[in-house]
């Protein structure tokens, strides 16, 4: 709260807190009306970061943290307040990214070109979304209005060696057209990287397109997207010494030169959005989508020289329907909807030491919600809603929510909420062969915030939100009594916190932003300190034993700050920095077996500075040159699979260049 306080005695940025935000609601609604925390991030604020990728425009806010494996195109997934990425909710245009098989989305699929606005609710969402929103919600927004005819285009090619200016590509073009109350969209990009690494190439596409057609008091709109990359998995760099010789299947940069994998995305949506009435709203979508990964890899196996190929094939397909019904009135809003999905996924192995495998499942689910929106006065809302989801693997779950938004007085905002959350089994852990556990049930716990916003001066705005968070029934791969593992419902989870948000100009010229993140995360798990197997008489001995540690790959720090410089001549410079603190993981060490011990290892602190000039020359052209981590911070995000190698690194110093062309733009940019 103190750092509230003399972030008020700053000086001078409008804060409209009169936005329009749907991912908090479901439907259109007013910022200062949400009762949990919420980051706008609009498509300014996104060209002035000049980003390479979409970690680096969600890192510039507090509370958010990624995993990155540190190669193009690998797998990239984002976790919010300290909850892991399979409980972090994404969205592209309102529909689910998150893969039924670990739970996880996969943000390296995402074109930073076509976003267009992002909001990220940083509170307790199951109430309204049902599973995967233990942490909150990333709403990823590509549309946007248009009054004329666009073209824009771009191409950005970076390089960590100037001598080599090619070393990584990409291309991206939009089209939008209104025609009368018709408008049409497509988007496509095309991207390339030699990698930094043995085995580290990308090639990679996109293309997606939105029709929207308005008529009286109805809106109808379809969107397809279809994303693929092909790259290769050099895995963490191996320890190469005296002792620890270069990997049979790899080099000195790559654990291997073999391994690769290609992933396909398509996903589409109709919707119709009916204005039944001056306060009765309903909205309907038919979703799908069908994603595809193949796999292949190349290993030692336990016998002295044996080699053993595997490829595999997940195919899945998910098809649903969500309604709702939306009543709004001078005091009150009422919602009711229905979300139903159907998943499926098909799976085939072929192994050269287990032979071939195929494994088939499947789940539907049904939710129903309810949320009441009650203004009792000019300073006073509060909100309530209530989810029930029935599905056919895990069974039932509710998820109740409550929130109360204060003004006590014109310049400050006061937010309480408090909800249920959960975080469904996936397929994986379900439904793998001869390992899964189709009795699990869902993890879940219940969130808290108190959230203060201010906007005393002009141009200030503050925030501060004190948070607490608990998950039980945490899924873990622990051995059964067959001594087979399997995964079961045995650990435990705390997150206290805060975040800082600051936004504040300085004399018109200068925008400065700074997002603070502190964590007290502690899991509590049931640990195997005793593992004895009696090859003879076929019997085995597990002892487990509940501990509690700091939560692995979770930094306790996490600080964002930007600088924008409005310069004369069409020029303007950004500075932008983040820093993180130490992060651990945890590995059981059979040395003095059969007793069993754990050895910990941390990832190191960094910062990792970006910088970039960029210049208008027209109202259609404009070129930005900058440097990716200017100070060739080495650090990773990621750890590796042993406590001795050297995990997976993030890329070196990086220098880009993006060249933009934009015909008819719908505002100044």
């Amino acid at each position: 709260m103190l750092l509230l306080l003399t972030a008020l005695l700053l000086n001078q940025i409008s804060y409209e807190m009169d936005e329009v935000v749907v991912t908090a609601y479901r439907y259109p609604a007013l910022l200062k009306d949400a009762a949990v925390a919420v980051i706008i991030i609009e498509r300014d604020d996104i060209e002035k970061l000049n980003p390479l990728s979409l970690s680096e425009i969600l890192n510039a806010a507090a509370g958010i943290d990624f995993k990155d494996y540190g190669t193009p195109g690998g797998v990239t997934s984002i976790s919010l307040r300290g909850v892991p990425s399979n409980g972090t909710l994404v969205l592209l245009n309102g529909q689910n990214l998150n893969a039924v098989t670990n739970g996880m989305a996969d943000l390296s699929m995402i074109d930073v070109n076509t976003i267009e606005r992002i909001e990220v609710v940083k509170g307790p969402v199951s109430s309204l979304y049902g599973a995967n929103a233990l942490g909150g919600v990333v709403n990823i927004i590509t549309r946007r209005e248009l009054s004329r005819p666009t073209i824009a285009m771009k191409f950005a090619p970076s390089t960590p060696a100037l001598d080599d200016p090619l070393h990584t590509n990409d291309l991206s073009l939009k089209l939008g057209l209104p025609v009368k109350e018709t408008q049409f969209d497509i988007s496509a990009d095309y991207g390339n990287s030699d990698g930094g690494r043995s085995n580290s190439d990308l090639t990679r596409y996109h293309v997606s397109g939105s029709i929207v057609q308005r008529s009286g008091r109805a809106e109808y709109s379809s969107f397809i997207y279809y994303g693929e990359k092909d790259y290769g998995i050099p895995g963490p760099v191996p320890l190469v010494d005296s002792i620890h010789p270069v990997p049979q299947f790899g080099d000195s940069t790559a654990t291997s030169v073999f391994d690769r994998e290609i992933d396909r995305s398509l996903l589409a949506n109709l919707s119709a959005d009916l204005q039944v009435t001056d306060n009765i709203r309903w909205h309907n979508r038919i979703l799908a989508d069908r994603k595809r990964t193949l796999f292949s890899t190349t290993y030692a196996g336990w016998s002295s020289g044996d080699t053993i190929s595997e490829e595999y094939d997940y195919l899945t397909h998910m098809f649903g329907f969500n309604t709702l019904l939306t009543s709004r009135w001078e005091k009150l809003a009422l919602t009711l909807g229905l979300d139903a999905t159907y998943d499926t996924l098909l799976t085939q192995t072929l192994s050269t030491m287990s032979g071939d495998t195929t494994w088939h499942a499947s789940s539907t689910n049904l939710g129903i919600w309810t949320e009441l929106q009650v203004n009792l006065n000019d300073i006073l809302s509060a909100t309530s809603s209530v989810r029930y989801d029935r599905n056919s693997a895990f069974g039932d779950f509710l998820s109740p929510a409550i929130g109360i938004s204060c003004m006590p007085t014109e310049m400050i905002w006061l937010k309480l909420s408090a909800g249920k959350t959960f975080r469904a089994p996936t397929f994986n852990d379900l439904y793998w062969p001869r390992s899964g556990n189709p009795g699990l049930k869902p993890e879940h716990g219940w969130a808290y915030e108190i959230r203060v916003e201010s906007s005393m001066l002009p141009n200030l705005f503050a925030a501060v939100s004190f948070f607490l968070r608990n998950v039980k029934d945490r899924i873990a791969w622990l051995p059964g009594d067959d001594n087979l593992w399997q995964p079961q419902n045995v650990n435990y989870l705390k997150i206290k916190g805060l975040d800082l948000e600051l936004e504040h100009q300085i004399a018109g010229f200068l925008t400065h932003t700074l997002e603070l993140t502190y964590l007290n995360s502690r899991q509590t798990n049931d640990e195997i300190v005793y593992d004895y197997y009696d090859a003879m008489a076929d019997t085995s001995l597990i002892i487990y034993e509940e501990i509690e540690r700091p939560a692995a790959f979770t930094p306790d720090f996490t600080i964002s700050s930007v600088l924008d410089f409005k310069l004369p001549y069409g020029f303007g410079l950004n500075i932008s920095g983040q820093y993180a603190s130490r992060r651990f993981n945890y590995y059981a060490n059979y040395d003095a077996y059969p007793f069993v011990s754990m050895d910990t290892k941390a990832l190191d602190d960094y910062w990792v500075i970006n910088t970039a000039v960029r210049r208008k020359f027209s109202s259609k052209f404009s070129l930005s040159v900058g440097v990716k981590n200017l100070f060739d911070t080495d650090y990773a995000l990621q750890f590796g699979n042993t406590v001795t190698d050297l995990d997976y690194p993030m890329s070196p110093r990086t220098y880009f260049m993006q060249l933009s062309y934009c015909h008819n733009p719908i505002d100044d940019r």
